[in-house]
């Protein structure tokens, strides 16, 4: 039998006869107090954690724009190497460009420009000895390794190869006066708003103004017109300079920004789930019958088991959509990103579980505090935040984006660096769970042995009450 929707709605009784009041029923005055003491230090917490915890994420964000100069690009004017001042063509776009990077700078954004010493210079120059560096292997070597975010190189015949043209006809590519090398994978989001924009901006206005000091040399020469003839035939009068972005490492999976993104929340939420289902549904039915030893090595194993199940899932999801891990280890890269999301998801996972069990019902602060933790720090490149944000290289998170993007994009190598901060984290939270449930196994059964005590000198008090009256 059950009641009715009516009998429901109308009912002023429980099941077992006690009467139901409204809520402003004076019967109610002492545990509305009790209530409204709890419904407010619960809103008073939230609201708290709230301002710390959105804080650190929001600070993130927080004057970037201002520190878009520590995306540092180092400039190889080699135009100005070539066509020293004296020469019968001084350089014209070394010294236009080297202007429009220092005026940069009075503004933001910009970018860390910095000239190449001229040590540096003097090693791409032809000598005795035979050819020097290639610039362009120079280049991509530095932006590869990630010593600098993008290499621009005024190429040494930017200023003789348009008076060729002019004085000769000799076609003449525009394109090849200017080469802006970066890498779009290591942070697609630091290098489309900042890197590539913003240096583009500064070819753009570096080689009109060289393109106006241009004009102004052409008109004063007597044989003008004869120039402006031959220069137009060759391209090299309309738009004599300008420039190739040259991105070394494309981000050309769109599918990846899942795994290098916003995917890692969701490994966290999944992670979570192993944790609190576990603990509040499949270990209280046989904990009490456990002994120690076995109840550490199952809040081990049990866990870690899940992991590498859950993450061979989470990884399956990628490749499901047809994401390419074969470029920086071959057929063995799905296996890598595996073994990655593993460690990562268990070095994440013990530290909850660990702080499941000191903080019980809390648990649900810390779990906001450990992902906004972890994820403000993965997103955007650390170089473009403050200071403190530098935590982000020893989070879990951040290690496993790092091995993602090398993985499925080729960026460099930290493969073992990251893998071992993660295990790093997995050891010393596994080893805190061990200590923890030694602790709490003893506190409880300091607890029985207390209550049994007491139970014990109760009976004796009893059965002393007893015999007192007989005697």
């Amino acid at each position: 039998m059950s009641p009715s929707i009516g009998n429901v709605l109308k009912s002023k009784e429980t099941p077992d006869g006690k009467s139901r009041v409204g809520f402003f029923s004076k019967e109610l005055k002492d545990g509305k107090k009790e209530w409204a003491k709890l419904t407010f230090m619960t809103f008073g917490l939230i609201t708290v954690f709230m301002f710390l915890f959105l804080s650190i994420y929001f600070g993130s964000y927080y004057r970037q724009t201002s520190r878009s100069s520590h995306f540092s690009i180092e400039v190889l004017d080699l135009d100005s190497v070539a066509s020293p001042s004296g020469s019968t063509h001084p350089a014209v776009l070394g010294p236009a460009m080297n202007e429009a990077i220092l005026e940069s700078l009075n503004s933001e954004p910009h970018l860390g420009w910095y000239q190449a010493d001229q040590s540096t210079l003097q090693q791409f120059r032809i000598s005795s000895n035979g050819q020097g560096i290639d610039p362009f292997s120079y280049a991509e070597q530095k932006v590869l390794n990630q010593d600098v975010w993008g290499v621009l190189i005024i190429n040494s015949n930017a200023t003789s190869g348009v008076w060729n043209g002019l004085n000769q006809g000799t076609t003449w590519e525009p394109t090849g006066a200017m080469t802006f090398l970066y890498e779009e994978s290591r942070n697609f989001y630091a290098s489309n708003q900042y890197v590539s924009r913003l240096a583009s901006m500064i070819m753009t206005i570096g080689g009109n103004n060289a393109a106006t000091n241009l004009a102004s040399q052409i008109l004063s020469l007597n044989n003008a017109s004869e120039v402006l003839i031959t220069g137009s035939g060759a391209m090299a009068i309309s738009t004599p300079f300008n420039y190739n972005l040259h991105n070394l490492v494309p981000f050309d999976q769109l599918a990846g920004i899942a795994s290098t993104t916003v995917g890692t929340v969701y490994l966290i939420i999944f992670t979570f789930l192993i944790s609190i289902t576990w603990n509040n549904q499949g270990l209280p039915l046989i904990q009490d019958k456990l002994t120690l030893t076995s109840e550490i090595l199952i809040k081990l194993f049990v866990p870690f088991i899940a992991y590498f199940w859950l993450s061979l899932h989470y990884s399956l999801v990628s490749l499901a959509f047809l994401i390419n891990f074969s470029r920086e280890f071959g057929k063995g890269g799905f296996i890598v990103y595996w073994m990655a999301d593993w460690i990562t998801m268990s070095a994440l996972g013990f530290v909850m579980e660990t702080m499941f069990l000191w903080l019980g019902p809390f648990f649900p602060f810390f779990l906001i505090f450990w992902v906004i933790l972890n994820v403000t720090t993965a997103f955007l490149d650390l170089s473009d935040m403050a200071t403190f944000y530098r935590y982000g290289y020893f989070t879990p998170v951040w290690n496993l984006v790092d091995m993602a993007k090398c993985i499925i994009f080729g960026t460099k190598n930290h493969v073992v660096q990251n893998f071992a901060v993660n295990l790093g984290w997995l050891v010393v939270w596994m080893t805190l769970l061990t200590i923890t449930v030694v602790y709490q196994r003893r506190n409880k059964e300091k607890e029985a042995m207390q209550k049994k005590w007491e139970e014990i000198k109760q009976a004796d008090e009893k059965e002393i009450g007893r015999q007192k009256p007989s005697q």
